[in-house]
């Protein structure tokens, strides 16, 4: 509650007569422990009958808030128990309880992806117009788009219970899915389809993976952390194949971390394959190629300027370079050797160009490479 001074309305809310008398064990309620961790793009709130307005990582959220997310837009909210939540572009959910003990929000439209953690005596639910999805901890996906309802359980288990009619319910487990549809119908739980295998995209800008046996279309994320609580595009297609100068938004040059994910005739989005890829600069056509030399070291190779510059080289086993293993500056022609490098491991390099003479940004290149065991 950020100050002990707010002992009285904690008094208060729990009807506490005499506070020396507590009971070791006695549950007591904090009030609301929600706060937004993450904002990208266009991401709006509303509470209670005030005008919708923009939101930003720190916000705390109270019951009765709505967040909705634009075409561009992502948003990640935290619980005070651990669990996370993130919101996709064109989406919509509000927040109905969060108390420290039981947390639950409404899916009014779109999808809504869950990280629960595992605590006894705490219950974590998402109801959609006509379900209640309800879990002791695991992560999965809640769908609401175009009429139709889903389910994707990535991990742990989930009960699915019918809110209106007979109350049907069933439990649907890790890697399963199931498609809510019109009342009545049956609850046919279904395997996920398996993750698309990445390929080595040779196209600057290009994520892609094998088509996957069942699927009717894919989808690409990019996040800025490997957990993908930081969300930064998305993009749906009938084919594994995604040009990232397509996106609604531009990216800033980088790397970012993606997953793609196959849809079933159903509408059910399976397991995710993941990945790096390094988002380049909007400018003209670069190759770049790392091989090996042979003894573990490495020549990376990148097409350079036409005319001669300064450039500044890293290499880091993290795509943030937080603690690079090499970093050096020079006037290279076509790339450097690097090594012995050891492996199993993924290695990440970016090499930025100054030509002489020029004021503006340097040119950014960059990729990565798997170095197999020895």
């Amino acid at each position: 509650m950020n100050s002990p001074l707010h002992w009285p309305e904690l008094q208060r809310t729990n009807a506490v007569p005499v506070p020396e008398r507590l009971k070791v064990g006695q549950w007591l309620k904090l009030g609301s422990r929600a706060v937004v961790l993450h904002v990208a793009g266009s991401v709006l709130m509303q509470r209670a009958h005030e005008p919708e307005q923009a939101v930003a990582a720190g916000a705390l959220l109270e019951p009765g808030d709505v967040l909705s997310t634009g075409r561009n837009g992502f948003v990640t909210v935290g619980f005070s128990d651990g669990s996370r939540v993130v919101m996709p572009s064109n989406s919509s959910a509000q927040l109905t309880e969060a108390d420290g003990r039981h947390t639950r929000l409404s899916l009014r439209g779109g999808s809504i992806e869950s990280h629960v953690e595992k605590q006894r005596e705490r219950e974590f639910e998402i109801r959609t117009r006509t379900y209640a999805l309800g879990v002791k901890g695991t992560h999965f996906r809640a769908r609401a788009e175009g009429g139709a309802e889903a389910l994707e359980v990535l991990d742990g288990l989930v009960r699915v219970t019918e809110l209106d009619g007979a109350g049907r319910s069933t439990d649907v487990g890790a890697r399963e899915g199931i498609a809510l549809g019109a009342r009545n119908a049956a609850l046919e739980v279904r395997d996920l389809l398996p993750p698309p295998v990445l390929r080595v995209s040779h196209d600057r800008n290009t994520v892609e993976a094998q088509a996957v046996p069942g699927a009717a279309a894919y989808r690409l994320q990019l996040a800025n952390d490997s957990s993908f609580l930081q969300l930064a595009a998305e993009s749906r297609g009938q084919l594994p194949q995604f040009a990232l100068q397509t996106l609604t938004e531009p990216l800033d040059t980088g790397f970012y971390h993606t997953r793609i994910a196959a849809i079933d005739a159903q509408g059910l989005e399976g397991r995710p394959s993941e990945g790096v890829t390094f988002v380049a600069p909007m400018q003209a056509p670069m190759t770049s190629e790392a091989q090996s030399a042979g003894g573990g070291r490495w020549d990376i190779r990148w097409t350079t300027r036409q005319r001669p510059g300064h450039t500044v080289f890293e290499l880091a086993t993290t795509p943030d370079f937080a603690s690079p293993l090499v970093t050096t500056s020079g006037a290279f022609a076509s790339g450097v050797s690097v090594g012995p490098l050891q492996g199993p491991a993924r290695y990440y390099w970016r090499s930025r160009e100054q030509a002489e003479g020029e004021s503006s940004s340097p040119t950014v290149w960059g990729g990565s490479f798997e170095v197999p065991p020895p």
